[in-house]
């Protein structure tokens, strides 16, 4: 046996398979003469079963607007967007604007609409330099690219819903003859998107794949949460490219809804942070601490109504982040814990440093302060009643390591300067002894503990169950 054949045989293999699997994992081609651009475009318009988006000069092949007709009329969504002046000629574009479900936008821009490219089905993009004309020349230099790049389509596909939203729905002149098409005049400003009875009196923010999601007039996207999540939620029927096609138009807008609060508390780098439950689904929202006085009585179960706007949706934990964020109303329902078996369903909305019996504080130290200090107005008996709201309950503070102290009978303390020498005295479990001791006197700590004992004149808060939550 020829092991030398075999082998050689065996490499070619391997190298074709490669190249093979290759080919079929990058759709992707480039075409440089007329004909073959426009027998591809046809191909990929005849091959669409969804969407066709179209942003270009002007469409004047009668090849490309009949075949669009033909994709209309097998319930193809086909959206178009061109320069302005030339939807004003005769017989172009007016055959395919006839059908209702053709949308046209004519951009008002100063400058000139260079753009050449459609997306088919969000799955194909095509774009280069040739020009979508009945009269080009066979002779004419141009290139094509079809690509199925996701990277890119989402990118191309966020530039056409941007371009068609700022498009203006154009009139048609079925009898202006073409070569008096240069003094056709019109109107300064663009015209509405048209609505429907459901979307009066509101904004379009963005219109695709069947979805139109609106913004009210006080500014607030015009979906619940429930709704909201339908859209962009796991149980979408959209692909991953059409959601974010869609929230790339919605990032940066506001909403408001309401859920129960999983966690609220404040971090040395994140600042106050609160997260939201809704059915199964978590919200993380970065409040603004201007806004302190108002979600300041907020606790861990309360059901609260709140505002933010849309800044991303890139977690598993929690699907949908809110910056900006505000508490309009903590609902009369008193907190609750989660059972257990809440617990074991959902266990990755429930942050570590807070199970059920632990309530975190959102009162920094010098709010607590203010009260027990030594400058606060209250009086010994009006303190010690006062402190009953407070005992038992967990903070999360930022201090100064003053010293470190470990002994058999007491175990391990950390006393913390806030505003003066000893001002807090943390209690650590003896098995956090490694972790603690790594951190030296005089270092800027993030920490957590529960409150058992209030400052007096002399003495410091002692915190017990404490933990150091910085990273080393």
């Amino acid at each position: 046996m020829d092991w030398k054949k075999i082998c050689i045989l065996t490499v070619l293999g391997i190298v074709s398979s490669s190249l093979y699997l290759q080919n079929r994992a990058f759709s992707a081609d480039a075409y440089f003469t007329p004909h073959d651009i426009k027998r591809q475009i046809l191909h990929s318009i005849e091959e669409s079963k969804e969407t066709i988006d179209i942003a270009v000069s002007d469409i004047t092949s009668n090849d490309i607007l009949n075949a669009l007709v033909k994709a209309q009329e097998r319930g193809v969504q086909v959206r178009v967007v061109v320069g302005r002046k030339h939807t004003l000629m005769k017989e172009r574009l007016s055959n395919l604007h006839k059908n209702k479900e053709c949308a046209i936008r004519a951009l008002v821009q100063r400058g000139l609409m260079h753009n050449n490219f459609a997306i088919f089905d969000c799955k194909l993009l095509v774009t280069g330099s040739y020009y979508w004309s009945e009269n080009v020349s066979k002779f004419n230099l141009d290139n094509a690219i079809f690509t199925d790049d996701a990277k890119v389509l989402v990118k191309y596909q966020r530039e056409f819903d941007c371009l068609f939203h700022e498009g203006t729905t154009p009139i048609i002149k079925e009898a202006t003859p073409i070569a008096k098409e240069k003094t056709e005049t019109v109107e300064s400003k663009p015209a509405a998107i048209t609505t429907t009875d459901t979307t009066q009196g509101k904004q379009v923010i963005v219109s695709n794949y069947g979805i139109v999601i609106t913004e009210n007039p006080d500014g607030y996207i015009a979906m619940n949460f429930e709704e909201f999540n339908n859209v962009f939620g796991m149980a979408s029927d959209l692909s991953d490219e059409q959601k974010e096609s869609l929230w790339s138009r919605c990032v940066g807008k506001k909403v408001k809804w309401n859920g129960k609060v999983t966690y609220i508390g404040w971090g040395l780098v994140t600042g106050w942070m609160m997260s939201v439950t809704y059915g199964d689904t978590s919200i993380e929202i970065k409040l603004n601490s201007a806004n302190k006085g108002r979600f300041s009585r907020v606790k861990y179960g309360n059901t609260v109504n709140y505002t933010g706007k849309l800044d991303s949706r890139v977690t598993r934990i929690f699907p949908y982040k809110l910056n900006e964020g505000d508490v309009l109303e903590v609902e009369d329902t008193p907190p609750t814990h989660l059972t257990y078996n809440e617990l074991i369903e959902n266990p990755d909305v429930i942050p570590v440093s807070q199970g059920p019996k632990k309530i975190f504080l959102v009162e920094s130290f010098n709010d607590l302060d203010n009260v027990f200090g030594r400058n606060g107005s209250l009086s010994d008996a009006q303190k010690d009643e006062e402190w009953k709201k407070y005992e038992g309950k967990y903070v999360s503070w930022s201090g100064q390591i003053l010293y470190k102290n470990l002994n058999v009978a007491s175990g391990l303390r950390i006393v913390m300067t806030q505003k003066e020498k000893g001002d807090v005295e943390l209690k650590v479990s003896l098995a956090k002894k490694d972790t603690v001791l790594k951190f030296e006197d005089g270092e800027t700590i993030l920490y957590t503990g529960k409150l058992v004992k209030r400052r007096g004149n002399t003495s410091p808060y002692i915190l017990e169950d404490g933990n150091i939550v910085t990273m080393k």
